[in-house]
């Protein structure tokens, strides 16, 4: 939603809840909003701001829902962070970045862009494996495991319950 604000700009009806993604940096703060309404932006957005206060990528985990959101977020992340380092704010960030403060954390930044393939950007699914394949012997679970798809998922599922299905409609026989 966005409405009209003072001089005739427009600000969306949730831009203080934006402004907060991305400026109250020392909370936990889940992100819900529908398809569309720019969520990948501002939580790519959100770890550009993390990086420019100091925070390594490799304490960084940007956690999402689907795959591909996961893809996107790391890009625009490296692109919001490469064009800060070009000197230009990206619209997301507008108002969460003066140019002082860039100028200030460039060094900061540059480092962070160095090291960004330490950062940890997935879905939810691919976070718990990599949590439970660093504790595989704890868990009791095959190093090597992997994570189903879902057709083979389904499709084990769907195995799974005929075989169940058939083990209660066999009578008893002794």
């Amino acid at each position: 939603k966005a409405r009209a604000a003072l001089g005739g700009a427009v600000m969306l009806s949730d831009a203080v809840e934006r402004n907060r993604v991305l400026t109250e940096l020392d909370k936990t703060l889940l992100v819900e909003a529908a398809a569309g309404t720019g969520k990948t932006s501002l939580i790519a957005g959100r770890v550009v701001m993390l990086m420019l206060r100091g925070a390594p990528p490799r304490s960084i985990a940007a956690i999402t829902f689907t795959e591909l959101a996961a893809s996107e977020l790391s890009l625009r992340i490296r692109e919001y962070a490469t064009q800060l380092l070009a000197g230009e704010i990206p619209k997301v960030l507008r108002g969460a970045v003066s140019l002082e403060l860039l100028n200030d954390k460039r060094q900061v930044l540059s480092a962070a862009i160095d090291a960004f393939d330490e950062m940890t950007a997935c879905t939810i699914h691919a976070f718990c494996q990599q949590i439970i394949m660093a504790y595989a012997v704890e868990t009791g679970l095959d190093p090597g495991s992997q994570m189903m798809d879902a057709p083979t998922a389904d499709a084990m599922f769907e195995s799974a319950s005929a075989v169940g299905a058939s083990i209660i409609s066999t009578p008893d026989r002794r």
